[in-house]
């Protein structure tokens, strides 16, 4: 090999593995993959976040000490729920995609701007509740929310059941969860146990 080529290629390899070290310090790399599509450590640790805050303010509303979701377990099933939730949006996602193929995504924000014009306290709704503002609420609750109310309605009018379809694509949809301490079993996220 010549010395331009090895140059070339120490190069291509130092780029690769600066571009790889900077995603993975911001997250952008595989903790699930659904059907070929990957649900990010990134998304996971967000949406985790939001868990966390929705479930600290609903104990404080209640009266209840909300120190109770920082022991690890408590910290742990927050991860695995929303893990769940991110793999189970991706597949009605999937779903949507062949039965309305592209207009559903504009049927959803219909169906959002509608909901946020009727209900005038979504805005701070959403900012007590979750601590998200109105953007970032609408893309991580209300969108995956207005995306299995579409797959619903076409379900009813076709007389299948929603539930049954989700826990049967659920069984069959090819998940593999890249974390060591989850795993997919049965159409649901479960905390490996010690002795695996």
């Amino acid at each position: 090999m010549s010395f331009n080529r090895a140059l070339i290629a120490f190069m291509l390899l130092m780029a690769f593995g600066i571009s790889s070290h900077s995603f993975v310090g911001r997250g952008i790399y595989p903790v699930a993959v659904v059907n070929f599509d990957v649900v990010t450590a990134k998304q996971v640790a967000e949406d985790s976040r939001v868990a966390y805050t929705y479930f600290q303010n609903t104990l404080r509303a209640y009266g209840n000490d909300p120190s109770t979701l920082d022991t690890a377990e408590s910290q742990l099933e927050i991860k695995r729920a929303t893990l769940e939730k991110l793999i189970l949006d991706k597949i009605i996602y999937q779903e949507l995609r062949q039965r309305v193929k592209d207009y559903f995504y504009a049927i959803a924000n219909q169906n959002i701007d509608k909901y946020v014009a009727d209900n005038q306290n979504v805005t701070q709704g959403a900012k007590l509740l979750y601590g998200l503002e109105l953007p970032d609420f609408r893309n991580r609750v209300l969108l995956p929310q207005a995306y299995r109310e579409i797959l619903e309605g076409r379900m009813f009018l076709n007389n299948e059941q929603f539930d049954e379809w989700l826990k049967d694509s659920g069984s069959s949809a090819q998940v593999f969860i890249l974390s060591p301490e989850l795993q997919w079993v049965d159409g649901s996220v479960k905390v490996r146990s010690d002795s695996e």
